[in-house]
């Protein structure tokens, strides 16, 4: 996304087609999965979307258009590394939001480590209030709260709906959304040089890669795993960001990211161990 808005692509453009693409991908793939009992399938799909899953999956269509406009639209005013640390707070959201909802208790392990991950936020950002912008930093901050609600409702919803349909419909709905803020801010163009159209293309098919992986983990593994899971990332795009974009952290900020990491290996050996538990206990030898 950093590269294609150097050379010229805008925000809104980026992120529409990017999920417009994901909507596109998953609604054909549809039709041409269900092809020979297309009407019986469609019939069955809005017989089960009651009013409360139809709630839902909108929701997650407002998260995805949050979550594209806050993150990408946080790399204008902030550097890459820096915005992809404060996004990846959202695992401690979801654990928030579904302690909130379901009542699943928070660990002791996992608060000191959402405690020792903003600390490690802090030496990351601390050398670097003055060059940031408060701008990209509001940004990031909703596009991780949007990422949070969206993998607790995917997880949730996919209990109930296709994957196939909650991705075509929730894209559907977010396309939508930037789609207007599009149109009401006259910002749309297709004056793109070849390079910034090669990198909407390539945002597109990697972002829907993405989302359908992490939709589908969340089927299985449920939310709170997954965004655990998703930890890795930061390593990924932070790696990228030095390797294609000459972004640097100094000293500071590197202990930052150690401390960072040191709180996200925390969580996910806490949050293993509680799986791993009750199989242990069901054991024969164990009952005994």
């Amino acid at each position: 996304a950093k590269i294609t808005y150097d050379e010229g692509a805008s925000l809104e453009i980026v992120v529409f087609f990017r999920i417009f693409a994901g909507s596109l991908f998953m609604g054909f793939w549809s039709v041409f999965s269900y092809r020979k009992n297309l009407i019986k399938v469609v019939s069955q799909s809005f017989h089960v979307f009651n009013k409360s899953i139809a709630f839902l999956v909108f929701l997650i269509g407002i998260f995805i258009a949050g979550m594209g406009l806050g993150y990408l639209g946080s790399y204008k005013f902030i550097p890459v590394s820096l915005s992809v640390l404060l996004f990846f707070t959202f695992p401690f959201w979801v654990l928030m939001i579904n302690f909130l909802i379901d009542g699943v208790s928070v660990k002791p392990l996992k608060i000191l480590a959402f405690i020792l991950a903003f600390f490690g936020l802090s030496l990351c950002l601390g050398p670097n209030w003055d060059l940031l912008d408060i701008r990209g930093i509001s940004l990031v901050l909703i596009g991780s709260l949007c990422s949070a609600g969206m993998i607790v409702g995917a997880s949730k919803a996919t209990k109930v709906i296709s994957m196939h349909n909650l991705i075509f419909f929730s894209n559907s709905i977010g396309a939508i959304i930037v789609g207007l803020i599009l149109f009401l801010s006259d910002s749309f163009s297709l004056s793109h040089s070849p390079s910034g159209w090669l990198g909407i293309f390539s945002i597109c098919i990697l972002f829907t890669i993405g989302q359908f992986s992490l939709f589908s983990a969340t089927k299985y593994i449920g939310s709170a795993q997954a965004s655990v899971m998703l930890n890795i990332e930061p390593l990924v795009t932070i790696a990228t960001a030095i390797l294609l974009l000459g972004e640097r952290l100094i000293f500071s900020q590197v202990i930052g990211v150690t401390v960072i990491l040191i709180a996200l290996l925390m969580a996910s050996l806490e949050f293993s161990n509680f799986l791993t538990l009750p199989k242990l206990l069901n054991r024969p030898n164990c009952k005994k």
